[in-house]
């Protein structure tokens, strides 16, 4: 069979911002449910009993868009407001308790689970193989 490899654009703009999609949701429904990415978070993982919940921030998150010309879609808790009158961003706190930072004990609060990970793999995968039959 010939192939004719102009035809894969391999422009993918659509499932990365599904898949993003896809994250934020899982992501704000696992902590609604008190999970962790690999499972129940450790009470030092939550505040009063609850997990992220104080502004609600590191469960709401942002999604920055893949387009055509840049094929990366961002997830992050927000990088233009400020916490507490600082110039620390919601995403620079997110990356504090992900890490641990000074004497912040770590609490991760963000992955891809795996389940999360399948469908967005599975998703790809039907697009490439979509493209490959055009080509």
């Amino acid at each position: 069979k010939n192939f004719n490899l102009n035809k894969i654009t391999l422009d993918l703009t659509k499932e990365l911002n599904l898949g993003a999609e896809i994250i934020k949701e899982d992501h704000f429904k696992r902590l609604e449910s008190g999970l962790g990415v690999k499972g129940a978070l450790t009470p030092s993982e939550k505040v009063g009993g609850k997990t992220l919940v104080r502004t609600g921030k590191m469960r709401n998150l942002v999604i920055e868009k893949a387009t055509k010309q840049n094929q990366e879609a961002e997830i992050h808790p927000g990088r233009i407001e400020k916490y507490k009158n600082s110039n620390v961003t919601m995403s620079d706190v997110g990356g504090f308790h992900q890490s641990g930072e000074g004497n912040l004990p770590v609490r991760e609060w963000f992955g891809v689970t795996t389940k999360a990970e399948k469908r967005i793999m599975k998703m790809v995968e039907l697009e490439i193989e979509r493209q490959i039959k055009r080509a």
